[in-house]
This record gives C-alpha cells, structure tokens and sequence, in this order.
C-alpha cells in the first residue's frame, strides 16, 4: 500500500480483538484497540482513523451509543463504521444503519469476509473523497476565476477613475511652466486619492493649494471632484484678490452642495492650505482650513502686513535658516455657515525663499523603530535641513525619508507636499 491505513476495532471480547488485529497488521494495516465504546469515542476523535470495526453490545456505552455521538463530530462523521454483531437483533443492526453505519459484519466472521468488506468500504470511501476533493477544487477554481475577474474588472474601473481625477490635476508640465523651481511628492495610498493640489496664473498673481478631503481611495476621490468643484467656483467669483474670501465661499458652496435633498453630510469635506502670490508686489496672502503653510528664508527677515501672533511660529537652524509656520484656521471646509470662520494672513517675500504647502499623510505616516507617526516637528527640520537644495532634489530627499520611515508599514493616508521656491 502506498500509504499507511489506520483501522480502529472496538470489541469488548478481549480474545476477538486481538485476533482482528493480528489479521489486519498481518495484511498491512495499522490498528488501534479499545475494549468499550467510552474509550473508542475518544481514540477515534484523537487519531481519526480511516475505518472503525465496532461491536454493537457493549456494556455501559454500546456500539450504537458510539456510532450516534461520532456522527456529531464535523471532523470524523464520514468516517466508514461497521458493525460487528453476534446476539444483537435485527432490530439493532437496523438501527445502526440509520444512524450512519456503512455496513455489518456477522460473528462469527472469516478472515476473507472480515478482509473484503474492509476492502469494499475502504475504496468506497476514497472514491467519495476523491469525488469531493475534485468537487471543492472546481468550486474553488470557479471561485478563483470570478473573483479574478472581478478584481480585474474593479481594477480597471479604479484605472479610469484616476485618468478622470487626473483631469483635475495640472499636468507636469504645466507645473513646471507655472512653477519653474519647484517640487510636488504626490502619493495615494490608492489607486485614487482623497488629496488634489490646484495652480493658476493670471497675469501677476498665482494661485496655490493643496486639499486634504475626508477618507481616501474611491470615497475620498468623490469628495475631491466636489471639493475642487466648489473651490473653482469660488476663485472665478472673487478672482485672486482675498484667500479667506475664496475659502469661505469654498465653504458655503460645498456644504450646499452636501446637504442637497435634506441628507446630511456634516463629516464629509477638506482640509485645505491656499496661498495667493503677488509676484509684482512680492506678497503672500494665505488662508488655510486646518492646515499650515511653511516658509523658509535664509536670514530672519520675515516681514508680514497682517499676521495674529497666535498663527506665527518659527524654529531656525544653525545655518542661517528660519522657517516661519503660518497656521490657518481652527475649521475644516464643510463646516457650517455659522460656525466657519477663517482669516487672510498677508506676508512678505525675498527672492529665494521657499513654501511649503502639504496635506497631513506625511507626518501621520506610522513608521520608524517604535511605529510612531513621523510627526510635524520631524517634518520641519528635515524641510530646515534639505532646503539648500535645488527643489527637484530636495523632492527626491523627502520621499526617500518617507519611504526609510514607512519600511515595511502599510500607508497611512495619502501624501501630498508641495514646496515652490520663489
């Protein structure tokens, strides 16, 4: 035999056990004994054995009692039971056929018959395995090529979702005729992204933000199409003179839009910093919902029209450069009318300072030795020490940085950071 067959024999009459058994290990057959069907129960269900020869009379726990209880056990129910009988009664073998046993086998019995019927019900046996074993393949296999069909069907869905989300966003090119020195790590966590950045131009003024809207993937790329949506409206309406304006209206067009048809969406919206540059006047006039903007320059020369004290915060380097954190307000976009509330900070500008524009992924990213967030603090003197950089470079830095910090880790958000050197 090609493998190893296990039978057990439950007999209470210790000389026909043992005389069973020597028959079987004789024809290869590997056996275990128990004298009662108490200790048989518990054999069959440790070594699930591959037949069970059992007695029907038994003291105190028959062979019948055995046979129900194994029935009852996931893991051996199928099992082929025989009965071996002498004084039991018709009635009884009829019994132990209708709860589950495969056959009976009257004593006194020769080696032949006790070898044939073994030899039926074991082949009986493994052509029903054999038969459910090529039925769960087929349905696995079945299973196996939807699923693989619908994955590439939802994939393909996910291509041509980005393709229309990519509608949005500036072409590199065009980011590099607006913006000549700058660099965008732009980064999903998905095929598609709850992040967007947008840039215009219009004669000495350039327009810039970058969105951070709520979840990520297919949830958050909807949201964006809206979130852009809303914010468009607003800059065609108030033009690039005022950031809070644009904003506010940003707010109010988006919460409209949301509540349509009385259903509320108070959870769904963005986090945005937005920045309007007055190349002729070198101004920045910035406005942001829940997200700074980050400037570096290379003397502490930070010079503002209308910054509150309380949105200031600067750390400086041992090279001369200081980044000056302009915090925006304390309320996301798709807050209500009555509670939004967000003002313009106006500041100065020098030739060869840097900006910084982000959405939260990077420094919520979870990594590191102790998988920490990388955190803005972290962020901030990785920007103070690769500034000196040509922009395309220090591009290049931040996303190396973020991919050591991630490692092995799962993305936490998607990622967006933008910085423009004026």
């Amino acid at each position: 035999m090609s493998e190893i067959i296990t039978i057990l024999v439950v007999e209470d009459e210790q000389f026909i056990r043992e005389a069973i058994c020597e028959i079987l290990a004789f024809n290869g057959y590997e056996t275990r004994a128990e004298a009662n069907g108490i200790d048989g129960l518990r054999t069959a269900i440790i070594t699930k054995p591959d037949l069970i020869l059992c007695d029907v009379m038994m003291p105190k726990f028959s062979g019948l009692q055995m046979l129900k209880a194994l029935r009852k056990n996931s893991e051996i129910e199928n099992t082929p039971f025989i009965f071996l009988s002498a004084l039991a009664s018709m009635e009884d073998l009829r019994k132990g056929m209708n709860l589950g046993a495969d056959d009976y086998l009257v004593k006194p019995f020769d080696r032949h018959e006790l070898l044939n019927i073994i030899s039926l019900k074991l082949n009986k046996s493994i052509k029903e395995k054999k038969y459910q074993e090529k039925q769960y393949k087929e349905t696995v296999d079945n299973l196996e090529n939807k699923v693989e069909k619908k994955t590439k069907n939802f994939r393909h869905s996910l291509d041509r979702a980005k393709n229309i989300q990519n509608v949005i966003l500036p072409s590199k090119e065009k980011m590099v005729e607006l913006l000549p020195q700058h660099f965008n790590f732009y980064k999903p966590k998905d095929v598609i992204s709850g992040d967007f950045y947008l840039v215009r131009k219009i004669k000495d003024h350039t327009i810039i933000a970058v969105a951070d809207c709520t979840g990520h993937g297919v949830p958050g790329a909807l949201i964006s199409i809206a979130c852009y949506t809303s914010i468009c409206r607003a800059i065609d309406q108030f033009g690039l003179n005022n950031s809070a304006k644009i904003l506010t209206e940003t707010n109010k067009n988006l919460v409209n839009f949301m509540n349509q048809n009385r259903r509320s969406s108070l959870h769904d919206g963005m986090d945005i910093a937005l920045c309007i540059i007055d190349h002729k006047s070198n101004l920045i006039r910035f406005a942001g919902a829940k997200r700074p903007l980050y400037m570096i320059s290379k003397d502490n020369s930070f010079k503002y029209e209308n910054v509150t004290n309380d949105r200031l915060r600067s750390i400086a380097n041992d090279k001369g450069g200081v980044l000056y954190e302009i915090r925006g307000g304390i309320y996301s976009i798709g807050t209500p009318e009555y509670d939004f509330n967000v003002q313009e900070q106006i500041f100065k500008y020098q030739k060869g300072d840097i900006i910084y524009l982000s959405s939260d992924g990077y420094v919520d990213q979870f990594g590191g030795e102790l998988n920490r967030k990388y955190s803005s603090k972290k962020l901030k003197k990785l920007l103070l020490s690769t500034y000196n950089e040509k922009t395309e470079k220090q591009g290049q830095l931040l996303e190396s940085a973020f991919e050591s910090w991630k490692g092995n880790e799962e993305q936490t958000d998607d990622v967006t950071i933008m910085g423009i050197r004026l």
